[in-house]
């Protein structure tokens, strides 16, 4: 099963990275401003966490830490709870990427649903803190003062998403949205921690890190004769 779950990373990583990179129609596709939103940046982060699981599943050496699946998970439901409720749809008419999806479908919709998927069944449980909640918040804390500072930096940029643009919300509203979406964010974090803490401490899928890093039994030639 450790293979199993190798590939499975090994596919996410791989159609996440078509997705951000390459078109049907022009081929590579690198632009530097695609990775001003979040979206574009947390798929980014997943991606190279499954490259690293993946490699560690096949070498059959131990996973990356369960923080870093718990925080691209806790980013990519941000990326797709946020897509669905709060963005507008994408526009008709999108190239098909890979496997009948778009790129919208793929970073808003398939790669949310399939790293949870994966955090659920292929990663170690009960090692998450609440602590682990609160480092995560700072990655989107982060974003929200970099898009800030790059539009007073470049006032002719534009800024990638409605919620975060003070030329229409002021600072005051800015604050007051990243304090909501904190909140909200942090609790989010919290339920994956809670998650965590419910599911079997083992894998469900893959290699059991535990058994393996277990000393093995003791034969019963190896267990010294009392003294006489």
């Amino acid at each position: 099963m450790t293979v199993v779950v190798g590939l499975y990373r090994l596919a996410l990583a791989a159609i996440t990275l078509v997705a951000l990179f390459w078109r049907p129609s022009t081929g590579l596709h690198l632009t530097v401003e695609d990775y001003v939103y979040f979206t574009n940046q947390s798929n980014l982060l997943m991606a190279l966490a499954m490259l690293w699981g993946a490699a560690t599943a096949f070498a059959r050496r131990p996973d990356p830490p369960t923080w870093v699946f718990g925080a691209v998970t806790l980013f990519l439901l941000i990326t797709g709870l946020v897509s669905y409720f709060i963005l507008d749809p994408s526009p008709p008419g999108e190239e098909i990427i890979a496997l009948g999806l778009t790129k919208a479908q793929i970073v808003h919709r398939l790669t949310p649903i399939a790293t949870t998927l994966h955090f659920v069944l292929m990663v170690p449980h009960r090692r998450l803190r609440v602590r682990n909640a609160a480092w995560w918040l700072l990655y989107p804390v982060a974003y929200c003062a970099f898009t800030t500072v790059r539009g007073v930096v470049s006032p002719g940029s534009d800024y990638p998403y409605g919620f975060v643009d003070v030329s229409e919300l002021g600072y005051g509203g800015l604050m007051l949205n990243v304090l909501v979406y904190g909140v909200g964010f942090f609790v989010l974090g919290l339920v994956v921690v809670g998650v965590d803490r419910l599911l079997p401490a083992r894998a469900v899928l893959g290699r059991r890190d535990d058994d393996a890093a277990a000393p093995p039994a003791a034969s019963p030639s190896d267990v010294p004769e009392p003294a006489r």
